[in-house]
């Protein structure tokens, strides 16, 4: 199965299991490729050329966006409905996906299973859901890569989440979460990217670690789930659980959950930024704060060895109206960006760069060697 994505590459379906790879042309020149498998069953394609090294300087981009739910539950899934069948699959990212377009992989949250089942599973106050078609939202916006450890993704059990991972792959849209695991290649330079929800089960990430090690990957990044929604100040266990990820191999720590931008902090060479909020949200018609945060990270190497990370902070509102959420992100500009890094600054480990027009929020460069 071969899916063409407008503007950016060319993308293959190699097996739709659990292990699953997709192979993309970027262009005739650079090669990109997303593979998404259990841990334990790395792609025969992924093992047999672990030990090839790139030579010379090389470059790779990176984005990332919060919590999206591209449904709902009730009134709110039927809204969300009406705007896509109205506006169409495009309209959701369509203020960011220039932005998206422009790297190597872009990857968000996404919080509540893509299915057609019509009975929700277990007890709890929410259940989110979407259209399997929904998937093709992601793709048209831009984003390659999904996290799927949170507390929506087994709403509707774990047929749900199978419908939910059929969809994506039907999209060529990677995932991680639970025992599976991403790895981005690019002409043999390689990252690995985990992922978890509430709590971080330090055996099963160990062994994951060791398992993109050994394939290569140069750099690890880890999606964490957790803290408390819409709290002002970071929980015990984001703290713990960064600092143990960055003390056992994490390059980069992107958080969600708490649907408000919190802060950054650095960890010896080890970038973490908290929770960027939320970003196309169909689970609330009308959130708390309806501000934000993308992080642009660029990972420079020699020699398939990283030697750079410098990340910049994009703030946005998840809405381009002012009365209502129309699920519809737009970058902020001027004051109004300027004041999303100030209440990020609140739970910030490091004074953080200020906003300017054009470029962003520039943050220090940490130097990875």
């Amino acid at each position: 199965m071969c899916y063409t994505v407008p503007g950016k590459r060319c993308v293959t379906a190699v097996a739709l299991t659990l292990a699953l790879s997709w192979l993309c042309l970027a262009n005739a020149v650079s090669e990109c490729r997303i593979y998404a498998f259990a841990y334990d069953q790395p792609p025969t394609e992924l093992v047999v050329t672990a030990m090839a090294v790139q030579e010379g300087e090389a470059e790779l981009r990176l984005t990332f966006a919060g919590d999206c739910t591209l449904g709902g539950e009730g009134a709110g899934e039927r809204r969300f409905a009406s705007v896509i069948a109205d506006k169409g699959l495009s309209y959701p990212f369509s203020g960011l996906s220039a932005f998206f377009q422009a790297d190597d992989l872009t990857m968000v949250n996404l919080e509540g299973p893509l299915t057609d089942r019509a009975i929700p599973a277990g007890r709890k106050e929410f259940h989110f859901r979407g259209e399997p078609e929904y998937a093709g939202i992601l793709t048209l916006g831009g984003v390659e890569a999904v996290g799927l450890a949170n507390n929506h993704a087994l709403d509707y059990g774990n047929i749900g989440l199978q419908d939910t991972q059929t969809a994506l792959a039907q999209q060529a849209v990677g995932w991680c979460g639970g025992d599976d695991v991403l790895v981005l290649d690019r002409d043999g330079l390689r990252i690995g990217v985990t992922a978890s929800g509430f709590s971080l089960d330090q055996a099963l990430w160990c062994k994951q670690v060791e398992t993109l090690r050994a394939l290569g990957c140069a750099v690890i990044v880890h999606w964490m789930h957790m803290g408390e929604e819409y709290a002002q100040t970071l929980t015990a266990g984001q703290r713990e659980t960064a600092r143990y990820l960055a003390e056992n191999g994490a390059t980069l720590v992107v958080g969600s959950h708490p649907h408000v931008a919190q802060g950054l902090e650095r960890i010896g060479n080890t970038l973490v930024a908290y929770s960027l909020g939320n970003c196309v949200f169909g689970g609330n018609t009308d959130p708390a704060d309806y501000t934000a945060c993308v992080l642009a990270v660029h990972l420079r190497f020699t020699d398939g060895v990283p030697e750079s990370l410098q990340a910049t902070l994009w703030p946005i509102r998840i809405s381009g109206s002012e009365t209502r959420n129309d699920f519809q992100p737009a970058l902020l500009q001027g004051e109004a960006a300027q004041q999303v890094l100030e209440h990020m600054q609140a739970t910030s480990g490091f004074a953080l760069a200020p906003f300017r027009d054009g470029s962003g929020a520039v943050l220090p460069e940490i130097r990875l060697r």
